[in-house]
């Protein structure tokens, strides 16, 4: 791992500038980089996807550990000046200059499930969790360190203001583990909040049984979207349920939910009753 004065040094060399639309700030501190490379627990026959890889400082102690280590990263120059840094080093490293929302993951799967190990900045971190989840048959996990807003949002139990939609996306696909809150201090360029470690287990099967699972998301995205009203005003909208608001006050009744109760006081389970009564 490069430390901050190797990395100017390296920016210097190659003329760079790290690009905040990228959210571009690079990991420095040792000690976490052996904690998140610890907990990747990459071993030989191990496929890992390393999303936003730097300038190595994960790369390396993964691919070194014998996993077949495939890091995908958006900025050309950051590609070829990590391609150069590890030149012929790694022969179990593959490096791909592409957006990662456009990769396939189908073309990197041998058969044994995927892990996912990411940096990654605060306007692509929900749709990578997005896009993980939705390659769940073929992927394992997700170690990825992010704001620290952004994963209080994600671990957000019913009752907090912070849960949302994805809380609950989130939280019927996979097992959350908090692992540690990291300094913004650890980074260079230093960014204006600490970050967070969390690791996303993808579940064998959902935490709940649904019929229905689009029908499930629609009634969890309906009711969010307007989250400072009760569920029986959002939820009986035309464009979520488009149910008479008498009428569905009767069938929430009949299964326990109190209809003038807000999207983020309702525990995950009480939105797959509703779908699975409605399916």
């Amino acid at each position: 791992m490069l430390t901050q004065t190797q990395l100017k040094a390296v920016f210097q060399k190659y003329n760079f500038s790290p690009l905040k639309r990228f959210g571009e700030n690079y990991l420095i501190d040792g000690n976490v980089k052996d904690k998140i490379v610890a907990q990747a627990s990459a071993e030989p026959g191990d496929t890992v996807l390393e999303i936003g890889p730097g300038f190595g400082a994960l790369t390396f102690d993964l691919a070194a550990n014998g996993a077949k280590v495939y890091a995908v990263d958006k900025d050309k120059k950051a590609y070829e000046i990590l391609k150069d840094l590890v030149g012929d080093s790694l022969p179990d490293l593959r490096i791909f200059n592409e957006d990662i929302l456009d990769f396939d993951l189908k073309k990197i799967f041998t058969g044994r499930k995927i892990k996912v190990v990411g940096n990654l900045p605060y306007y692509i971190t929900t749709p990578v969790i997005e896009y993980v989840i939705e390659n769940r048959a073929i992927a394992e996990s997700a170690l990825i360190l992010m704001q620290k807003e952004v994963a209080d949002r994600l671990l957000a139990p019913e009752g907090s203001k912070l849960r949302g939609s994805i809380s609950c996306f989130v939280q019927y696909y996979t097992k959350l583990e908090y692992l540690c809150t990291i300094n913004r201090h650890s980074f260079y360029p230093v960014p204006c909040v600490d970050s967070g470690l969390l690791k996303l287990q993808i579940l064998d099967k959902p935490a709940y049984h649904v019929k229905d699972e689009a029908l499930l998301f629609k009634i969890v995205r309906g009711a969010f979207n307007q989250r400072r009203k009760s569920i029986i005003n959002s939820l009986s909208r035309e464009a979520v349920l488009d149910i008479p608001k008498g009428e569905l006050v009767g069938i929430l009744k009949k299964i326990d939910i109190d209809s003038s109760a807000r999207p983020e006081d309702l525990p995950l389970s009480s939105f797959t009753r509703i779908a699975n009564t409605l399916s």
